[in-house]
């Protein structure tokens, strides 16, 4: 406790008595206010004491430090609350929340082209893109899942709130088919996606003409405070639950926005079944 803050427990006690003289009819409180003036005489006293000889002073913890005006308060709130960071993207689509449970593509792709059919605003493209989606759904009538396991640092922790896209491409043009965010540990939800019959991949195939076992999509996965990720031909095989896995690099300080990290997962077997 320093003077200052002595001064100010005195004139709240003056402010303390005068309230109790109020409250009692104006009675005298002389012998209060000596009694008081005693113990902070000798608070001031130790305050002094302690400040000759070196030694420790400790505050009296029965008088609480003073209260906070509500508008300070909420400045004070308002100054500790961190500043979001807007994402690097130049995806205009913005993320969902984080969901428990598994997301279904193909449910969700079936009502989307439904509501578009029936629109009678909708435009030429939009219905060309929704026939190209029913074509490959009806060439992709089952369904794998895939999950998106974003890490730092040589998997030492997940890297959260990465977000995570999923596009199926078409001859039409891409079609955004999942936008979410990594859990505290970096991990996507479950997203169910079309995949042609697993009996394909047990049939002869045309040597000319081959049909693939798996249908594939591109993932890209971006945070502020990495640099982003794009892997294209990720396959999905039915009935398969697959795992992504993404090691984040981090951005340099003081540099500009770098270009995004791109891999063909053709060739690759990062994508483990």
């Amino acid at each position: 406790m320093d003077r200052t803050e002595l001064e100010i427990l005195m004139d709240r006690y003056k402010k303390e008595m005068l309230e109790f003289s109020r409250q009692n009819g104006g009675k005298s409180i002389t012998d209060a206010q000596n009694s008081g003036m005693n113990k902070l005489d000798e608070r001031e006293q130790q305050l002094e004491d302690a400040v000759e000889n070196n030694t420790p002073f400790e505050r009296d913890r029965s008088d609480p430090l003073p209260e906070v005006e509500p508008q300070e308060r909420a400045v004070e709130q308002a100054e500790a609350k961190p500043k979001a960071v807007q994402a690097q993207t130049n995806v205009a689509m913005p993320p969902e929340r984080r969901s428990s449970g598994t997301v279904d593509v193909r449910e969700n792709l079936r009502s989307n082209c439904a509501r578009i059919n029936s629109d009678s605003a909708s435009t030429a493209e939009q219905r060309q893109r929704c026939r190209d989606i029913n074509d490959f759904l009806a060439k992709n009538e089952e369904s794998g899942t895939l999950r998106v396991e974003a890490f730092a640092s040589d998997r030492a922790f997940g890297v959260g709130s990465a977000r995570v896209m999923i596009f199926l491409p078409l001859a039409s043009g891409n079609v955004t088919v999942f936008d979410g965010l990594t859990d505290v540990d970096g991990v996507s939800d479950n997203v169910r996606l079309p995949a042609p019959s697993r009996e394909i991949g047990l049939s002869p195939q045309d040597s000319a003409n081959p049909v693939l076992p798996y249908a594939v999509y591109t993932v890209y996965v971006e945070h502020p405070d990495y640099v982003r990720a794009i892997f294209s031909s990720v396959p999905v095989f039915s009935g398969i639950e697959s795992v992504q896995p993404v090691q984040m690099l981090a951005k340099s300080d003081g540099l500009s926005e770098p270009e995004p990290i791109v891999v063909d997962e053709t060739d690759r077997t990062t994508l483990q079944r």
